[in-house]
């Protein structure tokens, strides 16, 4: 088996962009949604762990021959990228929706997390392609 399989790519870069992910979701749950509650911080950091989660299991497959298996896991999280591509998109569209946009006090963009939805878009828009074709293809 060589070292490196092209259809192992999307595996190394989930682990690597959902690492920063879970980090902001756990360690700074507030620049995910405007002015969360105590309840909604912690399901924010539930949901960070489960990020890190995902990072062991697509460890788990970079580590195995590259088989029938691998190709459900892909598709697996090719849908899981779809549904940040689908808030980033709504982000984009309707800034409003988590109160980025204008700040009252200071009258400019309040700062976005991790590059803002654009970058969040691009990014998770990649993942789907990678995965999904590692899950077609291999």
């Amino acid at each position: 088996m060589p070292l490196f399989q092209a259809s192992k790519l999307p595996f190394f870069l989930h682990i690597a962009i959902e690492t920063a992910s879970a980090c902001s979701f756990i360690f700074n749950p507030a620049s995910q949604l405007p002015d969360p509650s105590p309840a909604t911080r912690l399901v924010l950091q539930s949901f960070g762990g489960l990020l890190l989660s995902t990072n062991l299991v697509c460890l788990a497959f970079v580590a195995r021959p590259f088989d029938e298996t691998t190709r459900r896991v892909a598709a697996a999280l090719a849908f899981w990228h779809a549904w940040p591509c689908w808030r980033a998109y709504v982000r984009l569209a309707r800034p409003v929706v988590d109160g980025t946009g204008k700040d009252k006090h200071k009258g400019e963009l309040v700062k976005k997390t991790l590059g803002g939805p654009g970058v969040h878009l691009a990014v998770h828009v990649g993942m789907f392609v990678l995965f999904a074709g590692a899950a077609l293809v291999g």
